[in-house]
């Protein structure tokens, strides 16, 4: 039997990166060879998005594009085809194969019979049991993604991910500390750990600053983040540990969505804007450096002006290194799907742009304050930026800087000053010589 061969696309957030990654080590283990070039594939595999209407469109598109390859095996999996399903199949009329995120091992069977001739298949059975172990690794990047939680039950009112991922649950902590081996072995210098809400990780007695501190005791992986933690599972054992190693990076993703208790009760978020700047005040009494980013939705149905302006209050007082920002649009399937969508378009547009002038103001001004420090950054990439030839990498926090640097290489972890802005990326300068 001749080799058979796949090429695979990702969209999406960086579960959909680490599951990408899991859909390579399954295919590879199973005898099948990864392409990098679509024209020359047995079948192609694109794994989606379901978050936002947009990100759909063009996960669509984009499949109906690679259907211009004939003959050759066209796949979908990730979270629109969970919530599609066999409607794909009229969106795209040349697909093949739908698998949703619980159907990944059986993709290597589904894709060898479709290249057989056996026909269409849908596989989208949830299994609230499903935690994928990596078999294998590709690539050599020094920063890395590690799911150790899948799906969600918060069923924020907005959000379609508890319909798609499907039930919360946990990652064995030995086998997260077993992938994280694999992971340094292949090159690995950084570890970011995943979940929708990835600090309500439980495995037995273990929680998430448990696995943490087995982490840091078992593995010597250089860097530890972490994303995303929704704000009513925080522990701060977490900013103990920051304040104790730099291993665990001082940086957290903590979405706040809304800065109005109305809203935020509306969006059955399950805190309120005080208990919210509580946990801030918490993190900064013991690690005062801590970098916070977050996630922002203007023009949820019934949002006022003053509404938003509390918004942007939270955005004054807590003052975050940077924020995904977004104009409420309704998903089907959700519960605020029934509320009537009734802040204007060019009111969420107008709220829109107010709100990312203050994170983009704001941001501007922590980074600037900066100019002249020195930082440990771990390089990750080669970069070109106009003529010139530089090293990217990040500082603990999370913010990016290049340096010009012959005799240094991604993985390489150096000691920089801080020289100057463009735009929001520092431009450094290494310190030899120590």
């Amino acid at each position: 039997m001749s080799p058979k061969n796949v090429y695979l696309e990702c969209f999406g957030c960086q579960m959909n990166a680490f599951d990408t990654e899991v859909l390579e080590s399954i295919l590879e283990s199973e005898g099948f060879g990864i392409l990098q070039d679509p024209s020359e594939a047995d079948a192609i595999l694109v794994n989606t998005c379901s978050v936002r209407e947009n990100a759909e469109r063009r996960a669509i598109g984009r499949l109906n594009d690679l259907s211009r390859y004939k003959g050759t095996v066209l796949a979908v999996c990730g979270c629109m085809a969970q919530r599609l399903g066999d409607r794909l199949f009229e969106l795209v009329p040349a697909l093949d194969i739908v698998a949703g995120p619980d159907n990944y091992a059986a993709l290597p069977s589904a894709i060898s019979a479709a290249i057989s001739g056996e026909g269409r298949k849908v596989l989208v059975e949830k299994d609230g049991s499903v935690t994928y172990r990596l078999r294998s690794v590709s690539g050599s990047s020094p920063s890395r993604y590690l799911s150790v939680t899948r799906g969600c039950e918060n069923y924020c009112s907005y959000c379609i991910v508890p319909y798609v991922r499907g039930s919360f649950r946990s990652k064995e902590a030995g086998g997260v500390i077993e992938d994280i081996g694999l992971l340094k072995a292949s090159g690995a210098k950084e570890v970011t750990l995943l979940g929708q809400n990835v600090m309500a990780y439980r495995s037995g007695d273990c929680g998430f600053v448990d696995l943490l501190g087995r982490i840091l005791e078992e593995t010597d992986i250089e860097r530890i983040r972490f994303l995303t933690t929704h704000p009513r599972d925080v522990d701060d054992g977490i900013f103990t540990l920051m304040a104790e190693t730099d291993r665990v990076c001082p940086h957290m993703h903590l979405p706040f969505q809304a800065g109005s208790d109305r809203i935020l009760s509306m969006m059955n978020r399950g805190y309120t804007r005080s208990g919210y700047l509580d946990i801030i005040d918490r993190a900064r009494a013991l690690r005062p450096d801590i970098a916070l980013t977050t996630d922002v939705i203007v023009g949820f149905p019934g949002e006022t002006e003053d509404d938003f302006e509390e918004t942007l209050d939270i955005v004054e007082r807590v003052r975050f290194d940077s924020a995904f920002t977004f104009k409420y649009s309704q998903r089907e399937g959700t519960k605020a799907a029934g509320l009537e969508d009734d802040v204007p378009v060019e009111v969420k547009k107008s709220r829109l742009d107010n709100l990312n002038a203050a994170i983009r103001r704001i941001r501007m001004e922590i980074m600037a304050a900066r100019i002249g420090s020195v930082e440990e950054i771990l390089l990750d990439a080669r970069v070109k930026k106009g003529e010139y030839q530089f090293l990217k990498g990040r500082t603990l926090h999370f913010r990016n800087v290049l340096v010009e640097s012959e005799n240094r290489k991604p993985g390489d972890t150096v000691s920089v000053v801080l020289k100057e802005l463009s735009k929001f990326t520092f431009i450094g300068e290494e310190i030899t010589g120590r």
